[in-house]
């Protein structure tokens, strides 16, 4: 599949959600006002369907819908349109003053990780390896087995990530991403689904996505530093994905105490347990 196809796809996904969405804006307004809809990169949305089954026990009226992987870019548009509520990112910064005064809200950070089965026996990498890895020069793990190394599309945060470790790995990542026959996937959910059904696979992902949803997955220690929330925090292990929501400059009351619970204890709490370090306090 090409990735000028794959693009569609994407595109295709996400007007199907505005579509669906624009067909609900004919409910009545008293429901409207106990529903938020959430969408964005995928790799958070595990962890905002956990914080929402939270959030609706003290708030039982709320109805929280979280739609499939729309991709930081997709829940941006999805929210600059109206069809969600929230947009989650990995990336903030300077877009979001295009989303005519959106605000984001840092949740925290998640390690960036090199994911494989968790059949596979081996358990560490170091940078040298990726670039092997990456420039195809290594094709098969140390007991002889075929490895297949999932890649992610050349705009994408994670391969942004792989890009910064080392000069030669950035040359690396453009190599392979060049080479025919090469498996993209272009979400973050579209990503662990192939590092679970492909056998020997091996990717990126992030320790929260691994957590919230329950992956057969593990992660691999790199240059001998296991990744987690500590070794973030101490700076040990400096690979990360920084974690946004994002809503409207008018969002509504429901929307805001749920932004408001992600920054209370208790959401900061569950949090942390899925896998964040949250730099004022957290863990």
């Amino acid at each position: 599949m090409s990735m000028d196809h794959k693009a569609g796809v994407l595109l295709l996904r996400l007007s199907l959600v505005l579509g669906i969405f624009g067909l609900a804006s004919s409910l009545a307004p008293s429901l409207q006002a106990q529903t938020i809809k959430i969408g964005g990169t995928g790799g958070a949305l595990g962890t905002m369907g956990v914080l929402a089954d939270a959030f609706k026990k003290s708030h039982p009226e709320a109805k929280v819908i979280v739609v499939p992987s729309l991709g930081s870019g997709g829940g941006k548009r999805a929210l600059l349109a109206g069809a969600i509520d929230i947009a989650v990112t990995s990336k903030a910064g300077k877009d979001t003053e295009k989303l005519d005064g959106a605000v984001a809200v840092p949740l925290g950070k998640t390690p960036f990780v090199f994911a494989t089965s968790k059949k596979n026996p081996v358990s560490a990498l170091t940078t040298q390896d990726l670039v092997d890895i990456w420039n195809g020069k290594t094709t098969a793990w140390p007991d002889g087995s075929r490895l297949r190394l999932i890649l992610r599309p050349e705009s994408d945060s994670d391969t942004e990530v792989l890009k910064r470790i080392s000069p030669a790995l950035e040359q690396a990542v453009k190599t392979a991403l060049s080479r025919e026959g090469m498996k993209i996937a272009i979400t973050d959910t579209e990503g662990a689904d192939a590092l679970e059904t492909i056998q020997g696979a091996l990717g990126t992902s992030s320790l929260a996505l691994l957590i919230s949803e329950k992956r057969a997955l593990k992660t691999l220690s790199l240059n001998g530093v296991s990744p987690s929330p500590k070794t973030i925090a101490s700076g040990a292990y400096p690979l990360f994905k920084s974690i946004y929501v994002v809503t409207s400059a008018k969002p509504s009351a429901l929307t805001q105490k749920f932004v408001a619970f992600l920054r209370s204890p208790s959401g900061r709490e569950t949090l942390a347990q899925l896998g964040h370090w949250l730099e004022d306090g957290g863990h």
